[in-house]
């Protein structure tokens, strides 16, 4: 498997230095990238061909809105926001064609997942794997039930929840402006970790424990990855002088909702399309993953064939979400919820989904993130 890994990353490779070389207007250099994508979608079968034994497609009269994963006998893991449409028309498709009927028997909202009844399905259950292996930049692949991927893509960033109040709150307002080096404090909020530790207005944060930062967006991300209640060391600068402090880090207070219809027209330009529950979740992986929203539900593995989780969203263009191995095995050893049918109300509560108690400032700076790579992309296709 090592070596068949290896030949993959270097027919990757190769297929990345041609299309940056070949001109976009060509016929005959598009018809070659699109064979070297065939290719390259043929070599990742080894990869997928064990877990896709235990994938199937999940629908709704007839039309396909995910995959689903078997995770014991006749029961299939699946994303809750796409059956619950009509949790009475459900259908699973396996690999060989044969159409079973399917209940819904429980929900997961937190996840956004569902386990169905299958009754007759002979799929045998799959074997989950250790997320933990996988660095940034790791390869992963989505399976599909046919034994082909689905999608494939890298880890763009580890596990991390994207709740709100599961991240770590440094407490200052950054300066969207600075160019740096370093993040400048624009206003420190009273009652914080920053305020505590002396950390005032117009300082330059320049490290935080072991790791520089050299922008906003950077230290943002940096905080994500931490907990509340964990220890830090900021080294900062203030009035030409470097100064060092230790910051113990809050949890993110709960924010009022914030109109974002506006945000997610401008958010679907481009003709990409994203699952309506794409946010909010305890533990995720992020890839740039290029999915469909009716991929979510299929097993995710990497190279190895190791199943490292189940595609949970599409968020963005180049950002997709999956659920880690270890977060489903918890997930599968606890009681599932009865399921709610009616449609928006995934766990018995009405709520605007993906966008539960989200700080206004991080809905800015993501936002504006997708909004730059927008225009990026804009910017490609009119060279």
């Amino acid at each position: 498997m090592k070596s068949y890994a290896y030949a993959l990353i270097v027919l990757m490779a190769f297929l990345s230095v041609s299309s940056a070389q070949l001109p976009e207007s060509s016929p005959e250099d598009r018809a070659l990238l699109v064979g070297q994508a065939e290719n390259l979608f043929k070599s990742l079968v080894p990869a997928v061909e064990k877990a896709a034994l235990g994938t199937v497609e999940v629908r709704v009269w007839r039309k396909r809105v995910g995959y689903g994963t078997v995770v014991a006998t006749g029961k299939v893991l699946t994303k809750w926001s796409e059956v619950r449409r009509d949790i009475r028309s459900l259908s699973c498709r396996t690999g060989a064609g044969k159409w079973l009927s399917a209940e819904v028997s429980g929900v997961y909202p937190d996840a956004d997942l569902a386990i169905l009844d299958v009754e007759g399905l002979q799929a045998e259950p799959v074997r989950f794997g250790d997320e933990g292996t996988l660095k940034l930049g790791s390869f992963l692949a989505l399976s599909r039930p046919d034994g082909q991927a689905a999608a494939m893509g890298v880890v763009s960033v580890l596990p991390r929840s994207l709740r709100s109040s599961d991240r770590a709150f440094l407490g200052v307002v950054m300066d969207l402006e600075f160019k740096g080096p370093g993040v400048l404090v624009r206003r420190v909020e009273p009652d914080t970790g920053a305020a505590l530790s002396g950390l005032r207005e117009g300082d330059v944060i320049l490290r935080v424990t072991d790791q520089e930062v050299n922008g906003s967006f950077e230290l943002a991300t940096l905080l994500q990855r931490l907990e509340p209640g964990q220890k830090v060391e900021i080294l900062f600068k203030r009035s030409g002088r470097q100064e060092a402090v230790n910051v113990e880090l809050g949890g993110r207070p709960r924010a009022p909702r914030i109109p974002y219809n506006r945000m997610e027209q401008m958010n679907s330009m481009g003709g990409h399309r994203y699952n309506d529950v794409k946010d909010g979740f305890r533990n995720v992986i992020q890839s740039d993953m290029q999915l469909n929203p009716e991929d979510c539900g299929a097993p995710v593995v990497d190279l190895d064939g190791q199943l490292v989780g189940v595609a949970i969203a599409r968020a963005g263009r180049i950002k997709s979400f999956i659920i880690p191995a270890s977060m489903i095995m918890e997930l599968l050893s606890t009681k599932p919820v009865k399921p709610q049918a009616e449609p928006g109300n995934v766990d018995g509560v009405r709520r605007q989904p993906g966008f539960e108690n989200e700080d206004p400032f991080e809905m800015m700076r993501r936002k504006m993130e997708e909004m730059r790579r927008l225009m990026e992309e804009m910017e490609e296709k009119e060279d």
